[in-house]
C-alpha cells in the first residue's frame, strides 16, 4: 500500500504522492472532484492549482462533505464544496478543465449504474471541450466493485472518447476519458 505521506528527495524538494501526481492538476487550472474519501487526493490537488486556479468538490455524502471542507481549512485552500442533489452536478457547463472522480475507498463504484452514468454524463456537461475525466480507483482486498462494473464502458456511454487505462500501481488503478474538442452543429 502506498505511503500517504509526502516523500522527500535528496535535495528536500516534496514530491506528490502517486494518486496525485497521475492525475496532472495543474496551476491555475480549474479542477473538480466528485467524492471525498481520501484526503490527502483532495490536499494535493488543492495544492497544485493553487490561489491561481479553482478547486470544487461535489460530494456523494454529508461525510465527505465534512471531510472537504476539513481539507481545505487543513491545507489553507479554498474549496467550493457542494452536495449533489439529484442526478444533476450543481456547476455550470464548460466551467472546469479537470474532473477527478475520487472512488479510492470504491464508494463510486459501489453506486448502481443508472446514477453513476448519470453523474459521468454531467460531468462531460461541466468539462471544457478537450478537457477531461480521471477516475482514480483504489484496488486490493479492502475495495470490493459490484458485479458487472466497468468504468472504461461507462466513461464510453457517458460520451468519453477516447477513455484508457493509464495505470495500476501502488493500489490504485487511474483511469482516463476525454471530451471531444468538437462543437456540435
Amino acid at each position: 500500500m502506498l505511503l500517504f505521506k509526502m516523500l522527500r528527495r535528496s535535495g528536500g524538494r516534496a514530491m506528490d504522492p502517486l494518486h496525485v501526481s497521475m492525475t496532472g492538476v495543474r496551476m491555475g487550472e480549474r479542477f473538480l472532484q466528485i467524492g471525498c474519501d481520501d484526503r490527502e487526493l483532495l490536499s494535493g490537488l488543492a495544492a497544485k492549482v493553487g490561489l491561481s486556479g479553482t478547486a470544487a468538490v461535489a460530494t456523494l455524502d454529508d461525510e465527505s462533505a465534512k471531510r472537504a471542507a476539513a481539507v481545505g481549512v487543513k491545507v489553507g485552500a479554498l474549496i467550493d464544496v457542494r452536495p449533489i442533489a439529484g442526478d444533476n452536478l450543481p456547476f455550470d457547463s464548460d466551467q472546469f478543465d479537470m474532473i477527478v472522480v475520487d472512488d479510492t475507498r470504491g464508494s463510486f463504484a459501489g453506486l448502481s449504474q443508472a446514477p453513476r452514468l448519470s453523474y459521468l454524463r454531467e460531468a462531460r456537461r461541466i468539462v471544457r471541450a478537450g478537457g477531461r475525466v480521471e477516475v482514480v480507483e483504489g484496488i486490493g482486498s479492502s475495495v470490493t466493485r459490484a458485479a458487472g462494473y466497468d468504468i472504461v464502458g461507462d466513461l464510453e456511454g457517458a460520451g468519453f472518447k477516447p477513455v484508457r487505462a493509464l495505470a495500476e500501481r501502488d493500489g490504485f488503478r487511474f483511469v482516463e476519458g476525454l471530451k471531444p474538442n468538437i462543437i456540435a452543429p
